[in-house]
């Protein structure tokens, strides 16, 4: 159904294209600006895991809210690869959460006793049975929790494919285009100010990732969302020693279609910084070989670092500032953007679309005042 609303996004990360592309499947005209390319921030660099259970909620909204965009994007995806073209190598390998040490084997049973009544399938694996599923795992592995319904795909391909989708259902996608002020009429958003000109809307939703800070200024409000760094290394070894993704605590190594193994990660608080350092990788290779001996062997492919867009609490800013119309936040989504694509962009649609507020109250800025 048309619309005769016009929105415009400011941001074109995953979180950006996604509201694009679902705002456009509902007939809202859509004008998304990023000031560099799509896709170039965080979404750039992420390792792409679709992982409700693993990434850190545990309870209540946060948790229903990944739960949900991992349904939706596993409902959507065959939708959007005919749309766009393009196969964003979505795999439903399952994660293997290892122990290795009595505390690791409590952590893990606690988060069995959450998660068993999810009907996920989640369950229990004794140091035989998990090793019988991956054999190249370290002789220290004294079990594992099992979660056969999470995955991955590749990140950069999901974005293009948000963005090819939502420019076939008629949105309009500005790169390299920075958005100079924001147009206010009275107590009002409406709209941003280009270097080519005003462009008015009904709506302007921020969805800027890491930089969101920049906007606090314009606003006249506080938005905590600072960038924590995060460096990744993609090595290469034939055969692949692992089916899974093996997970232990922030360390991860997960298998690609492309044949290689994506290995991570750091949480570092060190401002827009987001090169490489022999520090950071060297621990993440250590903690791989500690995992996968098998890794000592392997090529070096590539290293990189990205800034994931953090809140205080680590989930998601969404939604209306109060005493200010026109504006819509989705920010902070931290180390899950790539999860929680899908279900950010239909709960900003349906507000923009039919007033549905109730799902973005739990997420909204006003939890920090």
């Amino acid at each position: 159904m048309a619309s005769n609303k016009h929105v415009i996004i400011i941001g074109g990360g995953v979180i950006g294209c996604s509201i694009a592309y679902h705002l456009a499947g509902a007939g809202v005209k859509v004008t998304l600006v990023e000031r560099g390319k799509l896709g170039g921030g965080a979404s750039h660099v992420a390792a792409g895991m679709i992982a409700p259970l693993s990434e850190g909620f545990t309870e209540g909204e946060p948790l229903k809210l990944a739960l949900e965009s991992h349904a939706l994007l596993n409902e959507i995806l065959p939708q959007l690869q005919s749309e766009s073209g393009i196969d964003v190598e979505h795999l439903c390998s399952g994660i293997l959460h290892l122990a290795t040490t009595s505390d690791d084997e409590k952590n893990l049973e606690a988060r069995l006793k959450w998660q068993e009544p999810l009907n996920m399938g989640v369950k229990w694996l004794n140091a035989q049975e998990t090793r019988s599923m991956e054999p190249a795992l370290a002789e220290n592995i004294k079990g594992s929790l099992f979660s056969p319904q999470e995955g991955h795909l590749n990140s950069r391909r999901l974005v293009r494919a948000f963005a090819q989708g939502a420019a076939r259902r008629g949105a309009t996608l500005l790169q390299d285009t920075e958005v100079k002020s924001l147009l206010y009429q009275q107590q009002r958003i409406s709209g941003v100010r280009l270097a080519s000109g005003d462009l008015e809307a009904d709506w302007v939703v921020i969805a800027s990732g890491a930089w969101t800070g920049q906007y606090s200024e314009w606003l006249g409000i506080d938005i905590p969302v600072h960038p924590v760094k995060g460096q990744i290394v993609a090595v290469r070894i034939l055969p692949s020693p692992i089916s899974t993704i093996v997970w232990h605590r922030i360390s991860y190594l997960l298998p690609k279609a492309d044949g290689s193994i994506v290995i991570g990660t750091t949480n570092e608080d060190v401002g827009f910084n987001d090169r490489t350092t022999i520090k950071g990788i060297s621990e993440i290779l250590s903690n791989a070989i500690d995992l996968v001996p098998a890794v000592a062997g392997a090529e070096l492919y590539r290293v990189w670092g990205g800034l994931r867009p953090s809140s205080p609490d680590d989930i998601p800013i969404l939604g209306p500032i109060d005493g200010l119309d026109g504006v819509l936040m989705a920010v902070g989504h931290y180390r899950s953007g790539i999860l929680l694509s899908a279900a950010t962009g239909k709960r900003i649609t349906d507000y923009i679309v039919r007033g549905e507020e109730s799902s973005l109250l739990p997420f909204g800025l006003s939890r920090f005042a």
